[in-house]
């Protein structure tokens, strides 16, 4: 994590942001890019690749990336031009697939590797095998550099996990150093189920935080000089789906009142997202809103994305994650060139796509985690873009959805705030 003597080179052609970002890691060990979609993460790695290269201290670089964007990531690089060959890995592959991980960790025990973790909210997880199988990666690199759009998508704890993978002293605290240190602990007393915990946010030391990163990080919006709007639009759920939406959540307040039991507070969660998501008429008064659009429309669920699409009466395109690679570059192509609604679910598309012909995105209802709305508006908001771009979010008229939206304007994971906020009179 030392610095190093030799500072950066001075390249034609880069942008402001891209220079900047260059010459804060040049001599340092481990840094972290946050640059929104659009402004040329990518470019920066390669040249500190190359660099580095130049230098004899990098041989090789090994490039991890979500699945689905390795082949945009792979021609970025090879336009560019990296001086050292790049080897890329699938976060997918790494966590499945033992062969990989296995061939991958000796590949580099015997390199003098740049490791690049693109997207690197994906190591969120400190106790998944992904995260695991990073770690152990990560100590067998000379250089680590992570890429995101943004470094919070669900609360501080992403912070953490992605500067821990950098490198473990630049915050220099454990799991409970760090609980106590930047959150609060609160305590409530409940007459039917005892004592009630949970941490907050300290927001004093959320200064002292940033300043322990701050050397390691370079951040960066896309400024694209155009007018950007967002809209709201709720919709009223059909009798059947309000139904069957109150009588999962009185089930789930009887288990809760009887046991208490946190498993039954996410399957709840999950579940009263799904049933409000997926009301039919909420989908097909989507549908209206998006029919003969030139327009991205974003969903959760392949069944959302059925109802939607089963609404539509004009022409239009589907894209999932069980669509072939050769048919979704024909879907792409068709997109491009005709005005149509293009349905596509939040882990299709909403990493890597380059979409700035089209000028307005529709969240067909809002994820649980703030990383994938901030990624869904920016396969639109990018440079080349030049019109003026229009945001519109859904959403049903069931607590759930107004639930998640306080949770995604404060970034903190649902359950917990369902944890300190749980009463069957309330907003759910």
């Amino acid at each position: 994590m030392t610095g190093e003597a030799a500072g950066a080179p001075e390249l034609p052609g880069l942008t402001i942001e891209q220079t900047g970002a260059l010459r804060r890691f040049a001599r340092l060990k481990a840094g972290a890019v946050f640059m929104e979609q659009g402004m040329g993460k990518s470019r920066v790695a390669v040249e500190l690749a190359n660099h580095r290269a130049r230098a004899g201290r990098v041989d090789a670089v090994l490039w991890v990336a979500p699945y689905s964007v390795l082949s945009t990531v792979q021609a970025e690089v090879e336009r560019w031009g990296c001086d050292v060959p790049v080897r890329y890995l699938g976060y997918q592959t790494l966590s499945q697939s033992d062969r990989a991980y296995l061939d991958t960790l000796t590949w580099a025990k015997t390199r003098k590797l740049l490791i690049v973790a693109d997207e690197s909210s994906f190591i969120k997880n400190g106790w998944s095998k992904r995260h695991q199988r990073m770690l152990e990666l990560r100590r067998h690199a000379a250089y680590a550099l992570a890429l995101n759009g943004t470094p919070l998508t669900r609360d501080l704890w992403d912070v953490k996990r992605q500067m821990d993978w950098l490198h473990p002293k630049i915050l220099g605290t454990s799991d409970r150093q760090f609980s106590y240190r930047y959150f609060t602990l609160i305590e409530r007393a409940d007459p039917d189920r005892g004592r009630r915990a949970w941490f907050k946010v300290y927001e004093p030391n959320v200064a002292h935080l940033r300043g322990l990163m701050e050397r390691y990080i370079f951040e960066a919006r896309l400024d694209i000089g155009l007018p950007e709007a967002e809209l709201e639009v709720s919709h009223e759920a059909g009798a059947a789906t309000r139904a069957a939406y109150e009588a999962e959540r009185d089930e789930f307040f009887a288990a809760w009142e009887r046991y208490g039991e946190e498993i039954a507070l996410y399957r709840m969660l999950g579940n009263l997202k799904k049933t409000a998501a997926c009301c039919p008429a909420k989908c097909a008064s989507v549908a209206e809103r998006v029919e003969g659009q030139h327009t991205i429309v974003f969903c959760q669920y392949r069944a959302e994305q059925a109802a939607i699409s089963a609404a539509l009466t004009g022409d239009h395109l589907v894209m999932s994650g069980a669509t072939p690679a050769r048919e979704r570059a024909e879907i792409f192509a068709r997109f491009r060139k005709e005005r149509l609604p293009l349905l596509i679910t939040y882990n299709t598309g909403s990493f890597g796509l380059n979409l700035q012909h089209v000028a307005s995105a529709h969240l067909a209802s809002l994820p649980f985690d703030f990383g994938q709305v901030e990624q869904a508006r920016s396969r639109i908001r990018r440079l080349g873009q030049k019109n003026a771009l229009v945001y519109t979010t859904h959403t049903s008229d069931l607590g759930i959805d107004a639930l998640v939206a306080r949770n995604l304007g404060k970034k903190e994971w649902l359950a917990q705030l369902m944890r300190r906020e749980i009463d069957p009179s309330g907003i759910l």
